[in-house]
């Protein structure tokens, strides 16, 4: 809030509405060989040996038959195109004053629609949360600061500051289908009218409501009947309104000496607290966009936390899904108040301007769908009177319409970082490894085929 004597006037002198910020909120096969042409199972022709997939013939998409789109020994008794088990995604993002700056409220419009439009998100359930909602009453520290009790000064400073947070989701979450968001009804569509029909509310304060924004994403998700939850955070940075919390928790001073900025310590504990829920744990993920880089001064004229942003936000990343960040990230760095930025954030880094697009936001929407879900999906069921014989399982990876005949892997430290590879997880479905899952973020069409009846191909 150091700029708030800026904004309001050190005269006072005045029976209008001003706003006053709190502190602000940052700017902030058979055989392990290609098969030959061949006949076609029941669901398609076949097509030329060294077109199609390792092992089993020719075969539609999407039932039992031979294989997809090549031919191959007659080892092959079924393909089924495999599914995610299934998951929901909360997209929280910051609406605070400074996302008006800089294109940053219209470039994530565009990525959040880029992003969930993409096909891979058909199986998942989606929903959105904005912060901050609306407005409340002004904290008694900045009453007691200009001098005025709590009724006048509400009275004077209407609407009051914008830490308001809605308990629900503005969009809640709902599976995606089919549907996009030029379809005329569906979550994505809701999704895409509620961006478009609603910009950042300031009254110039910044205020970032965000820890009481993901307590109350964890609650909306713990509600989802459903295997696997994830949250994903974008935001500019600042992490304020403390000063408002209820129940009261400490926070930094700002210059009006209102413990308005959260410790991170305190953010860290909620993040971490939603993951090791026993029963219904949710991962999260950090995106931070231009002004999460903030260290303490004034950004594009707001007030920012005093620390290193790009360091809290990086232990934020951590404390959320530690298994899924960047193995290279500075991942061992811990919060104080004086620490400089990590060498390598594990958070999403698009504070630089220069790399902050569109297109590079939504492909990180994306990258964390893949990583959260682990790229893991089940063995199909098998056709009446067949069984599943886990040694003779194949993988086909289809991007974009280029086939990938996967590997399994041999060497459980083998990540496949090159090449992509699959493997099993201890509780027997497929997982996607290296190359391979680090592609599904960045396609718009994914197709995974298991292939049921010859050897499986090995790494």
């Amino acid at each position: 809030m150091g700029r708030v004597l800026r904004w309001l006037g050190v005269s006072l002198g005045l029976f209008v509405s001003i706003g006053i910020g709190l502190g602000g909120g940052c700017a902030a096969g058979g055989s392990n060989r290609p098969g030959s042409g061949g006949d076609g199972g029941e669901g398609g022709s076949g097509g030329s040996g060294n077109q199609g997939p390792v092992g089993p013939g020719g075969g539609g998409v999407g039932g039992f038959g031979g294989g997809v789109g090549g031919g191959g020994p007659a080892c092959a008794k079924f393909t089924a195109e495999a599914q995610q088990a299934p998951a929901a995604m909360l997209t929280v993002l910051d609406a605070s004053a400074s996302m008006n700056k800089s294109s940053k409220w219209g470039t994530a419009q565009l990525a959040i629609k880029s992003a969930i439009d993409k096909d891979v998100f058909d199986t998942m359930s989606l929903g959105l949360t904005v912060f901050p909602a609306s407005f409340i009453n002004p904290p008694p520290c900045i009453c007691s600061y200009v001098g005025l009790d709590q009724a006048t000064c509400n009275a004077l400073l209407a609407p009051g500051v914008s830490c308001g947070i809605s308990v629900l989701p503005q969009v809640p979450v709902a599976p995606a289908g089919k549907d996009k968001t030029n379809a005329p009804t569906g979550v994505r569509r809701q999704m895409y009218d509620w961006l478009v029909g609603h910009p950042p509310l300031s009254n110039g304060d910044d205020g970032s409501p965000i820890y009481d924004a993901l307590k109350a994403g964890y609650e909306s998700l713990k509600t989802e009947n459903i295997a696997r939850r994830m949250l994903v955070l974008i935001t500019d940075g600042g992490f304020s309104c403390t000063s408002v919390a209820s129940p009261a928790r400490p926070g930094y001073a700002d210059d009006y000496s209102c413990p308005d900025w959260e410790y991170p310590d305190s953010v860290n504990a909620l993040i971490a607290g939603a993951r090791n829920d026993p029963n219904k744990p949710i991962f999260t993920f950090i995106v931070g966009v231009p002004g999460s880089n903030s260290t303490g001064v004034d950004v594009d004229g707001f007030a920012t936390p005093p620390y290193n942003m790009l360091l809290a936000l990086s232990t934020y990343a951590v404390s959320g899904s530690p298994d899924t960040v960047d193995p290279s990230c500075d991942k061992g760095a811990a919060f104080t108040q004086g620490a400089p930025a990590p060498a390598k954030p594990c958070h999403i880094d698009l504070s630089n301007g220069a790399q902050f697009n569109a297109d590079a936001l939504a492909k990180a929407i994306a990258d964390v769908r893949g990583k959260a879900l682990g790229c893991v999906y089940d063995l199909p069921p098998p056709p009446p009177g067949e069984q599943i014989d886990k040694t003779q399982v194949n993988v086909n990876l289809t991007l974009d319409g280029m086939l990938q005949n996967l590997k399994k892997r041999t060497d459980p430290l083998d990540l496949c970082p090159q090449d992509g590879c699959w493997d099993y997880t201890p509780d027997g479905k497929v997982q996607l490894l290296g190359k391979a899952c680090e592609g599904l973020g960045a396609a718009t069409d994914v197709k995974v085929d298991i292939q049921v009846g010859c050897e499986t191909i090995l790494k």
